[in-house]
This record gives C-alpha cells, structure tokens and sequence, in this order.
C-alpha cells in the first residue's frame, strides 16, 4: 500500500515536467505504455523480468524523448526492489537527450537544465522513498517475527504450565493409590492378625468352656469378631482395588517385558471400574506370556483406550508363529474373562497375532 502511495506521488510529480504543450497522440500512448511496464515491473518478481522491462521502459524513452520525465517514476520501484544494475539501461535515452539538447537546444522539444534538474531531484527522491520503503518493510517484517515468536513462547508456556500441573495432579493421584495401598496392608497386617488372633483364642475358649452360662457369650464373640474379620478383609480389598492405578501398572508390565521392544498407548481415564482393570492387565500378562512362548515377534504394540460407551484394549505383534488349530488355555481363560464382562474379543493372525477387545461402559456403575 505504501508503494502504490508513494507511485501516486511520483507520478505527480514528474507530470508537473512533462510538455503539455506539445501533447501528441503518441506520445500519450508512450506514456501509458511506459506507466503499463511500470505496473507490471511493481508487480513482477525476477532479476531477468526486471531487467527485461527496464530494457523495454528505456527503448521506449529512446524513441519519445518527452516521456524521460517519468525515469525517476520507473526508477522508483528498481530501487525498491535493489535492482540497481536495470536502472543503468536508462542512462542510454539520458545521455542521447543530453546530447541533441547540446546541440538542438530546449526549444526543439528537449530538456532544459532545469528541467535536469528537476528530474536528478524527483531521482534522489525517488531513491529515498524506496530507501524507506524497505526499512519499513524489514521493521514491520521484524515486527511480525517478534509477535510470532512471543505467541509461539506464550503457547509453549502455557503448555509447559499445563504438563506440570498434569503431573503435579498425576503425582497427587499416584500418591493418593500408595498411601491408600499402605493403608490396606497396615489393617490386613496389624488389625487382621489380631482379629484372627482373637478368632482364633475365642474358638479354644469354645473347646474348653465347660459351663453353659459362658459359651452363649463365647459364641456371641466369636460372632462378632468373625463378622469384623468379614467387614475388615472386604474393605482391605476395596481399598487395594482402588490403589491400581491401571496406566501405572501397564507401564510397569511393558517396562519389565524384555523379549522384545513394547509400544504402549494408555488413553484412560482414572476412574476405571476394578473388573475392567483386572481384565486388561491379566489379558495383557497373558498376551506377553504368549509372545515369548510361542512368537517369533521384534515388536509388540499394546493400546488401552476409553471411550464414552466402551473401554478397547488391542494387543498385536509381527510375529510369523503361532499356532493354526483351537485356541489354548490361555485364549480360553481371555475369551471367559470378557464374556464375564459381557464384552466382545476379536482375534486375527494376519500380518502378526492381534488380540482386539472390547467391553461395555457400563462396567463403571457396579
């Protein structure tokens, strides 16, 4: 935009030089001719192109002589764009007026010294302009950098900030699985063991009470301690159940597989319902246990993904081994564990051994 003004006003003011007195049809069309090339040298990119129109733009001023007026207009957008080496095409028509105005004179039609003058001032001005035309161009150009770069760093900082709060609330929750893990083995070994001391000294005392008046009360205890016993090993379960943390321990087993390079993609929630974990990770142990005993695999690829309304874990390798007859024990055990669950399982052996299985959402409200 800034060069289309600064053309406006070159234009300007070279025609203030131009002999509108000697107005000829020809001359008119040279001059729209030349401002025609001078549109397509603002827009056209190139060394050859500039220097093709430069050519053109000087062999028209050779032929009309007047239209010279507007070199410092053409020249404008050769030092715009530092094509310094076309604009000397122009110093051919300058120095053929220089010559016939030495020896015709101003009044032929030519140039006068002023007139020159003149136009050496709309050059360097051109010139000038076109000067501070890139230098605006290259801070606005800077400019742009800078707001790209600081955009770019607020974005990297917020998803800095982001993966730090993830794994300070990751920290939290793994935290959260292993003192509520203690907890359950702190009652299941300090509180079980009393209470199964108790059952246990409550029975001898049943053995060896003799008088009616004390066993009723013996068995009442014996009762209620059994009942607390109950009540104690279901919440030690509920707790250790709540503990697995289902990524966690699928890490841990792929970490420890050793065949064979394992790929994991864990895409879970945290409230993932026990039965489901526990399925995913015995199929898992038993799709790796599989892969050393009977594939010849040199990668294996495990995808653990929670959707709105089902829960899909995919086990595959590249392994060329495998048996072609009725599945063994272990596919069995996998087939009985997600019809437990009401789910489905989908196994192929092409390009490899793939486990597929799927199970229902609705796990999550039992």
């Amino acid at each position: 935009m800034a060069a289309c003004v600064e053309s406006a006003i070159l234009f300007v003011l070279c025609a203030i030089a131009y002999d509108r007195e000697n107005l000829v049809p020809a001359a008119i069309a040279a001059s729209l001719v030349l401002l025609a090339l001078y549109c397509f040298a603002l827009v056209l990119e190139g060394e050859k192109t500039a220097a093709a129109l430069a050519m053109a733009a000087a062999g028209l001023c050779m032929w009309f002589p007047r239209i010279c007026v507007f070199i410092p207009l053409y020249c404008y957008v050769l030092f715009l764009r530092q094509r310094y080496k076309a604009s000397l095409f122009f110093l051919l028509p300058v120095f053929r007026c220089l010559f016939l105005s030495y020896i015709t004179g101003a009044s032929s039609g030519r140039f006068s010294t002023s007139e020159w003058f003149y136009i050496g001032f709309l050059l360097a001005v051109s010139w000038y302009m076109a000067c501070q035309n890139r230098e605006r161009a290259e801070l606005l150009k800077r400019l742009h950098e800078v707001r790209d770069a600081g955009v770019e760093k607020e974005r990297l900082l917020r998803q800095s900030n982001a993966r730090l709060i993830q794994n300070q609330n990751d920290q939290i929750y793994i935290a959260t699985l292993q003192e509520r893990n203690r907890i359950a083995r702190e009652i299941h070994d300090n509180v079980g063991h009393m209470l199964s001391r108790a059952l246990l000294l409550s029975g001898a005392l049943l053995t060896v009470c003799k008088e009616e008046s004390l066993l009723l009360h013996i068995r009442t205890l014996k009762d209620t301690l059994d009942e607390a016993m109950q009540a104690i090993r279901s919440s030690v379960h509920d707790l250790h159940d709540e503990s697995v943390d289902l990524a966690s321990s699928l890490r841990q087993l792929t970490e420890e597989f050793t065949f064979c390079p394992v790929r994991l993609q864990c895409d879970v929630g945290k409230q993932v319902p026990k039965e489901v974990k526990y399925c995913f990770l015995s199929i898992t142990k038993e799709a790796l246990h599989n892969v050393v005993r009977h594939s010849n695999a040199t990668k294996v690829e495990v995808t653990v993904r929670e959707h709105p309304g089902l829960y899909q874990l995919i086990v595959e390798d590249n392994g060329s081994l495998f048996s072609e007859g009725s599945d063994g024990i272990g596919i069995s055990n996998m087939r009985e564990r997600v019809a437990a669950l009401k789910g489905r399982i989908h196994i192929t052996r092409d390009s490899g051994f793939r486990i597929f299985i799927s199970i229902p959402g609705t796990q999550r409200d039992r």
